[in-house]
């Protein structure tokens, strides 16, 4: 994907390749079919999800997790940590990180426990990354 294309957030170059590195190590797991890290205004950062659509992808992200998140305040059901939503053919899975969402699409039947254990180191590395911006 290249950076600051379409609308999409410029980061610098070394920070976009050690985040490409990271989501990279997410789509290597098993049955991970993509990955990408979008700001909460909808703009992809990074990402590996192989669709035309991405910038489509990224805006419905953001748009699913910040109605989830209403939903919970309104609930009075705490912070929410991880979402999961499970489809016929696989998951779906959100990551708050600071100002941005990592997302992580998986295979039917893929091991969730390891993909979310994954999907936190990403997000303690992420979250460093982004600290020192």
């Amino acid at each position: 994907m290249e950076h600051g294309q379409k609308g999409k957030k410029l980061v610098p170059p070394q920070r976009s390749r050690t985040l490409e590195t990271i989501l990279q190590r997410l789509t290597d797991l098993d049955d991970v079919t993509g990955a990408i890290l979008v700001g909460k205004d909808g703009l992809i950062v990074t990402g590996t999800l192989h669709s035309e659509d991405e910038e489509v992808i990224g805006a419905m992200s953001a748009a699913a997790f910040g109605s989830i998140t209403n939903f919970i305040d309104q609930m009075s059901s705490g912070e929410m940590h991880h979402v999961i939503i499970e489809t016929k053919d696989g998951t779906i899975q959100f990551e708050e990180v600071g100002d941005l969402i990592l997302v992580v699409t998986t295979n039917k039947g893929s091991n969730l426990g390891r993909v979310r254990i994954e999907m936190k180191k990403a997000c303690r590395q992420i979250l460093k990354l982004v600290a020192s911006y």
